[in-house]
């Protein structure tokens, strides 16, 4: 059988270290990672084997030259463009002509490789995914199989909320030649995000194989000192280069011309490689590279010490990588978490704050305290990105200087010569914040359209209509003071995708901006007749003369928001009695706690019965949503203010085409069942669920949000308000009547605490449990005929979701009881 070695990646995540070489040439146990996966294909006779190359590719071949050292026969291909994972193995067809192995260079693992491959003869498959379980699975493929082990459902890195099983993809595929036919030729065509969907919609022989054993994906820095962890506990089976030195509490592997001077004050489990020196020094579960010297007085603790590398007397190393070359000045102390790359020359006496890195050849003169990472930027958190955009600590995690950064990042990922809109709320802090956006992205050479204080709606309908590149808000987190928010879009007013949000995040991470000449800066300006634009649009989708015939007198409740600023003269031509509430902007007031915003629907519901108007609409401050009162003062639900429009909007049309989020109500559907409605179900990530709406009528979710995508195929609170009027005064509707045959409840929601790594374990144990009845559409839905349960992981928090929505009331709370209780078993096995 034939092997192919998948070595092509550029190890992105795993910077510093991978600056100068390849991934697949990083050390694992002093050895390339690459070195490690050749052994055990050989282990399991798979000698013929063929390297796909692609980036820093003569690094590899001179290391693994013919094979001859390893006991196998390599071949190499090399790649001129980036054809995917599954392109690239398409390569090498020629060359296939019976079953193969596939895996990646990047990997560490002791499968065992011979029972995968039996398995997949016995099968009988056309295609055969080794599977194993992990604790977070969202960076990676996750499957579910059948009673038979066939493949049903397969989804590339999924968000919190769509993952369904802790079962994962691990990378290494048995294959038979004739998959090759259904793998274009010299086009970018990927395992997991084109063939693999490929194979399953055409119902071919598709399996997955659960193995037992080790596997990690040395993916970033943090996997990258997991593995060489799991390998100090004996967790891997993996060969260990040198003489095998024991005694009481230690276990020290001594390559060959090693000298050790203190072999007492090592402990725990240490690999020393040939060549080195160590001095009388201290060293516990570490591991030293050749050709390395320690001095006397050093102490070197749970870190990863590269080949050539010198660590002068009474220095202190505690959970740090050193790549090859480094010196270490005496006394210099590296507190902790801290990676020094190729070639750095550390001074004496030099202080390394923790999560500091230094990038390839830097020089630290004497004495320095250093407090942030040098020249190509630190890693801010995991991701910049997270399900609402980018949310931190005001001026401690988010602050000028990082904005002005992020500011050039999206504007080399957009380019020199784009326009972009940007629009703040009414803070003083967000003015700040904007403008330092405004000088990343001018000084990348891109052009500014500044909408200055403006809400949400009018931004993203500025980018969509007005040709701009993409567009940028800055807020205050509406539930947090001390949180701001900013948020991307992209040239159609979309949230950006999360591809988009990994291209910005490289060249943030990697600080690979593009600067503009002096005179390609780009330029700002303010847009004319933005307002006026929109006001067109706006009226232009509404029947204002039934408006102004219905003489309804309402409360608008502007919530200190920036829509105070024009919406009151568009409300002007609808020729109502308008009163309105908090009508001036007040960028401290838009804040508001659970507590505060309940007293403000209060209040709003005293005003309407105390001046006896027909409704009263309360506005959040970004005018995307809107609640109503009604003339008795009750404040709807958000699933009885969506039955009421909906059964407006039947009365006026045949068919209703609506989008719901997974989490709406048993009752809701159940009503709309009976409307002969036609319901499509989406996410309840706002980012995901206005995409799914643009073929409806409507959209709604549960937080009083609502899209008309024939107006524009965004939340707006503003048209919103438009629509609400309109449909009363078209149909001549009583809302006291209508409301009374509507439904009322809403899912019953809690939150449980979950940690990360029992996300993917709890959810596959939920799709066990609901066996045929689960939906995946977002988390797991377990439906029952009189309601149904729901399991959804937070994508930003540990924590999980849970909703029950039935019939019955009480059955509703009892249901919740039962699943908190059940998802809480989970989380302690």
């Amino acid at each position: 059988m034939k092997g192919i070695i998948m070595a092509g990646g550029f190890g992105t995540r795993l910077r510093p270290l991978t600056v100068n070489i390849p991934k697949p040439m990083v050390p694992v146990a002093n050895k390339p990672m690459v070195s490690h996966i050749v052994r055990l294909l050989k282990k399991h006779n798979i000698t013929d084997l063929i390297v796909l190359l692609y980036h820093q590719p003569q690094a590899i071949k001179d290391y693994l030259s013919t094979g001859a050292d390893f006991g196998v026969n390599l071949e190499y291909i090399i790649s001129e463009d980036d054809l995917g994972t599954a392109g690239a193995v398409a390569m090498a067809r020629e060359k296939l002509d019976t079953t193969f192995l596939v895996m990646s260079a990047d990997i560490l693992t002791d499968f065992n490789l011979s029972e995968v491959i039996n398995f997949h003869k016995h099968k009988e498959s056309l295609a055969t995914i080794t599977l194993t379980r992990v604790e977070n699975p969202l960076q990676y493929g996750i499957v579910i199989v059948d009673e038979d082990s066939r493949i049903v459902r397969f989804l590339e890195k999924p968000s919190w909320g769509e993952v369904f099983s802790d079962t994962v993809n691990t990378g290494i595929y048995v294959l038979e030649p004739k998959i090759l036919d259904l793998i274009p030729l010299g086009k970018e065509f990927d395992f997991s995000k084109n063939l693999f969907p490929l194979i399953l919609s055409q119902n071919y022989p598709f399996y997955g194989n659960i193995v037992e054993g080790y596997w990690r994906d040395v993916g970033d820095i943090r996997e990258y000192k997991k593995s060489h962890s799991d390998i100090l506990k004996g967790r891997v089976d993996l060969k260990i280069e040198g003489e095998r030195i024991g005694k009481i509490g230690t276990d020290i592997w001594i390559s060959q011309n090693a000298v050790i001077d203190n072999l007492r004050k090592l402990e725990g489990t240490i690999v020393i490689g040939s060549g080195s020196k160590v001095g009388d020094a201290i060293i516990i579960n570490s591991f030293v590279g050749e050709r390395t010297i320690i001095e006397d007085g050093v102490e070197i603790e749970n870190s990863i010490i590269w080949e050539d590398t010198r660590i002068e007397s009474n220095s202190r190393i505690i959970n740090s990588i050193l790549c090859k070359k480094v010196k270490i000045g005496s006394g210099t102390i590296l507190e902790g978490d801290n990676t020094i790359a190729d070639n750095c020359e550390i001074g004496n006496e030099v202080v390394f704050r923790p999560s500091v890195s230094v990038w390839p050849n830097k020089k630290v003169e004497n004495g320095s305290v250093v407090t942030d990472s040098l020249v190509w930027g630190k890693t801010w958190s995991r991701s910049l990105f997270g399900s609402y955009g980018i949310i931190g600590v005001n001026n401690v995690e988010i602050t000028p200087d990082f904005l002005a950064r992020l500011g050039s990042a999206y504007g080399t990922f957009l380019g020199k010569g784009s326009t972009v809109f940007l629009a703040r709320d009414a803070h003083e802090s967000s003015r700040m914040f904007k403008r330092a956006i405004i000088a990343g992205l001018m000084s990348a050479g891109v052009n500014i359209m500044d909408l200055r204080a403006s809400p949400l709606p009018l931004l993203r309908f500025a980018v969509k209509s007005l040709s701009g590149s993409g567009g940028v808000q800055v807020m205050r987190s509406p539930l947090d003071t001390n949180l701001v928010n900013i948020k991307f879009y992209d040239r159609s007013g979309f949230e950006l995708s999360p591809s988009q949000e990994t291209s910005i995040e490289r060249i943030f991470f990697r600080d690979e901006y593009f600067r503009a000449n002096y005179d390609e800066v780009g330029f700002l300006d303010i847009p004319p007749r933005v307002v006026e634009s929109y006001k067109e649009l706006y009226l232009k989708h509404l029947d204002t003369k039934t408006i102004k015939n219905s003489q309804l007198k309402i409360v608008i409740d502007y919530s200190f928001g920036t829509s105070v600023l024009f919406f009151p003269t568009i409300l002007g031509d609808f020729g109502l009695d308008i009163v309105s509430l908090n009508a001036y902007m007040d960028g401290k007031r838009t804040v508001k706690s659970t507590t505060e915003y309940s007293d403000s629907l209060k209040n709003i519901s005293s005003v309407v019965r105390s001046l006896d108007t027909n409704f009263g609409i309360s506005l959040d401050s970004s005018a995307e949503k809107i609640s109503v009162i009604d003339n008795s003062g009750e404040i709807y639900s958000p699933t009885r203010l969506i039955a009421i429009i909906i059964s407006l909007i039947k009365k006026l049309q045949k068919d209703v085409l609506l989008t719901l989020p997974i989490n709406a109500s048993y009752e809701l559907e159940e009503y709309l069942k009976k409307l002969n409605i036609n319901i499509t179900w989406s996410s309840i990530l706002p980012k995901h669920f206005i995409r799914d709406a643009e073929k409806s009528d409507l959209a709604a979710d549960i937080m009083g949000g609502l899209v008309f995508p024939k107006f524009l195929p965004f939340f707006d609170g503003l048209y919103s308000i438009g629509k609400f009027i309109e449909l009363l005064s078209q149909t001549k509707t009583d809302l006291m009547q209508i409301k009374e045959i509507t439904p009322r409840r809403d899912a019953l929601h809690i939150e449980v605490p979950c940690p990360w790594e029992s996300k993917g374990t709890v959810m596959r144990k939920m799709v066990e449990r609901a066996g045929n009845n689960a939906e995946i559409i977002e988390g797991v839905k377990n439906r029952e005929s009189d309601g149904y349960t729901l399991v959804i992981p937070d994508s930003d928090r540990p924590v999980l979701h849970l909703y029950a929505s039935y019939k019955d009331e009480l059955k509703e709370k009892e249901k919740i009881d039962d699943l908190k209780r059940r998802v809480e078993l989970c989380t302690r096995v």
